[in-house]
């Protein structure tokens, strides 16, 4: 990825959140400030949308957070993240994200489309398409049924029709489609305002790509050609750590990671437990990077146990918890190890394999981590490995490797758990089962009468099917 920061991120998270806001709540034909521009440029909405999808949807606490406290790298030991670890999740709790997605963020990448097919800029349009496409999956993955082809209408219709999970990812798989064609066009030249790529189509036709294996990737229980339609649409994907799709803060106040901040300003979880037992195993150089070291001098790197304090635990470390760390919405690691599951699952293990091991290399080498010796002793383990326990081991790599990134979450549900999570099994957990989706927003609830009403967190979205149905 290009070495690009995002020098004004509080200041576009505000234009952002006025684009979205007034366009679904307010009459523009009021309070019209003269010294505001009456048009913005697709320059300026394009890192705008960038910023408030990495800061509040993508990397957001009340998002990635509170999904990876549920597959165990963090565990809450005070306050609301308690709370959260104990599967204490309310509908009030989810409005900020849901809101923001649709007004905040979708709504804008509808004005950015717009934009770009009246001025037939293809790189524009395919870059709208990604964006959307992956904020739309990170809410209907959450989520389930979500309101879709009758929402973004403002004024004219707040009350809008659910469209269903499937009819959803339809939409996401065709939005994909189109951008690698648009991105694909001779015509579709470098763009300016892109903070993740600098415009540059080429970069965004590969995340295309692979963010298309992604989502079939999905479907894999409502789908038994998804592992090799998946692998398919890899071939011209990322090839390389600095293709990888992410967007990078800055170290001044309000330009910072929003774990950062949220550690900074409250700094209730701790590393836990079960992650970092599963690092200290296999003595995983990541370590370091991915925890900072707690006060126990006998052991620096420790967890925190379900309903413990967490005094000697490790906090979150500086791979995610420093005020310039990126937020990753699609690196060259996933895409290699989706190659090796979709590889196993059609039935070559030797080329599921090697993608495992590659995928441990891109990985190792993107944190600064990577050395001869404990590759080629990874590598001399887990060649013998095969079947059942060859899976879980991809899994349990692509689990390591997607650290503090919700995509895991999908993963533990995709899979039906195949790394073999245990969920908290203390009294003060809402069950001893862990939740399998978000609640609906109880501002959509109290005013959309459409919203399903009867959903609670362990109720599956429709791509996360019971075995064997």
């Amino acid at each position: 990825m290009k070495n690009i920061r995002f020098k004004f991120i509080g200041v576009i998270l505000l234009m952002a959140l006025v684009f979205g806001s007034c366009k679904k709540w307010i009459d523009t034909e009021i309070n019209t400030n003269p010294d505001a521009p009456a048009d913005v440029p697709m320059s300026s909405l394009v890192p705008a949308i960038q910023a408030n999808i990495a800061y509040t949807l993508i990397g957001g606490n009340d998002y990635t957070r509170v999904s990876s406290q549920w597959v165990q790298y963090y565990q809450g030991v005070a306050r609301q993240s308690q709370g959260e670890s104990n599967y204490i999740w309310h509908d009030g709790d989810v409005d900020n994200v849901w809101n923001t997605a649709y007004s905040g963020i979708m709504m804008n990448i509808r004005i950015l489309t717009s934009k770009a097919k009246s001025s037939n800029n293809y790189t524009y349009l395919g870059i709208a398409d990604v964006l959307m496409a992956e904020s739309l999956g990170a809410t209907t993955d959450f989520w389930g049924d979500i309101p879709y082809t009758s929402a973004f209408q403002g004024m004219t219709l707040l009350n809008s029709p659910f469209d269903t999970q499937q009819s959803i990812y339809a939409n996401i798989l065709a939005m994909l489609d189109e951008a690698i064609t648009n991105l694909s066009n001779p015509k579709a030249l470098v763009v300016t305002g892109d903070l993740m790529y600098g415009g540059d189509p080429v970069l965004w036709l590969k995340a295309a790509k692979g963010l298309k294996a992604r989502y079939i990737l999905h479907t894999c229980k409502r789908d038994s050609q998804a592992f090799a339609n998946a692998l398919t649409a890899l071939t011209g994907s990322l090839d390389a750590n600095a293709d990888d799709l992410q967007f990078a803060f800055g170290s001044n106040v309000g330009q910072q990671n929003p774990l950062f901040q949220f550690m900074d300003q409250r700094g209730d979880i701790t590393m836990h437990k079960t992650f970092m037992d599963i690092l200290n195993s296999r003595f995983d150089p990541r370590i370091p990077v991915y925890a900072a070291k707690g006060p126990d001098t006998t052991n620096y790197y420790q967890g925190a146990d379900w309903g413990s304090a967490g005094e000697n635990a490790s906090l979150p470390g500086k791979a995610v918890n420093s005020p310039d760390a990126p937020v990753y919405f699609l690196t060259y690691a996933e895409c290699l190890f989706i190659k090796s599951e979709c590889m196993y699952k059609t039935g070559d293990e030797t080329g599921a394999k090697q993608a495992l091991f590659d995928g441990l290399k891109a990985s190792l080498k993107k944190y600064g981590v990577y050395s001869d010796a404990y590759y080629n002793a990874y590598v001399a383990q887990v060649t013998p490995v095969s079947g059942a326990a060859l899976y879980k081991e991809i899994m349990m790599q692509k689990y390591i490797s997607l650290y503090n990134q919700a995509e895991s979450y999908n993963d533990w549900r995709r899979t039906d758990n195949a790394i073999g999570l245990l969920p908290n099994p203390t009294i003060s957990a809402v069950k001893n089962e862990i939740p399998r989706r978000f609640p609906y927003s109880l501002g959509e609830k109290s005013y959309n009468s459409y919203t399903p009403q009867n959903v609670d967190m362990w109720q599956r979205v429709w791509w996360d099917a019971p075995a064997g149905k």
